[in-house]
């Protein structure tokens, strides 16, 4: 508990009005001003009249993107590829990579979440790192009460206005993509994460919190304090294969974008942060990247 002590000083020395989660990208050879958006994606489509300037910036692009193109999601094949890379190979499923004890301690987590209703015999086909996201999803749901309304979710919601505004919506990258840079780690990996994660349940139930407090207020130095925390954040190597690479990849399409239409980046709030967030990539080609006021 002494390092969520640690990460709350942390967040509230970093929590000032630089945090801002609308930011406005011009100069360089933009066509004309384009915006990057911080999510978190387990907000629900109403926030988006929580950000000052967002509609505004809606309204005024002529594209949007979002990490992926959501109504993709809505193809049956597509669905039929996430369960195949979301379901471990028969000869490593989770009661095979983990020992008797680790694996009561993730069936008791497992069985407090839904409680007790399912354990971890019926989920122990996934990968690990699927049971690590629904029970991180589960966690964060008490700060989150309507996340369950999947079609208005906050990522959703601005590509649905979009849509409904007549703008072309794209995503940056492929469902594909996405599902290898989430489940695409080594299974002993992600086992050892799973546990981890199990053991230290009421510490990230806490960060947690303090991330999406962070969210709410708005404020992105905190955010990124709070994801760059090496006890209870990402670590480099989950910092560059989740944000960092997925980001380089990124910017490949949208320094093409710019050049030829305005267009609104929505995309999780992680991506915007440090050295090689989207923020720093854009400054780095010769783009002036402010925040909305």
């Amino acid at each position: 508990m002494k390092r969520v002590i640690a990460l709350l000083a942390i967040v509230l020395c970093c929590s000032t009005v630089y945090g801002q989660l609308l930011w406005k990208v011009s100069g360089g050879d933009c066509y004309k001003p384009s915006y990057l958006f911080g999510t978190i994606h387990l907000e629900t489509g109403e926030y988006v009249d929580s950000v000052p300037g967002l509609s505004h910036a809606i309204d005024e692009v002529d594209a949007i993107y979002g990490e992926i193109l959501s109504d993709s999601l809505l193809s049956q094949d597509v669905a039929m590829k996430m369960v195949k890379d979301a379901t471990a190979p028969a000869d490593s499923t989770i009661d095979k990579l983990l020992t008797k004890e680790e694996y009561n301690l993730v069936d008791s987590v497992v069985r407090n979440y839904l409680l007790g209703l399912i354990g971890l015999d019926k989920l122990k086909m996934l990968k690990p790192a699927m049971v690590s996201t629904q029970l991180s999803v589960l966690q964060m749901q008490k700060y989150f009460p309507e996340i369950l309304n999947a079609d208005n979710l906050l990522d959703i919601a601005i590509q649905k206005r979009g849509i409904a505004a007549g703008k072309h919506v794209d995503g940056l990258e492929t469902v594909a993509s996405q599902m290898k840079a989430l489940f695409g780690s080594p299974l002993a990996e992600q086992a050892r994460d799973l546990v981890d994660f199990c053991r230290k349940d009421k510490e990230f139930a806490v960060y947690s919190k303090y991330l999406c407090d962070a969210y709410h207020a708005q404020d992105l130095k905190a955010i990124e304090a709070i994801v760059l925390n090496k006890d209870m954040g990402m670590d480099e190597e989950k910092m560059e294969r989740l944000s960092y690479a997925r980001n380089r990849k990124w910017m490949d399409k949208i320094t093409m974008t710019l050049p030829v239409q305005s267009v609104l980046i929505a995309v999780g709030a992680a991506h915007l942060v440090g050295e090689q967030g989207l923020i720093e990539l854009l400054k780095a080609k010769g783009y002036t990247v402010e925040p909305v006021k």
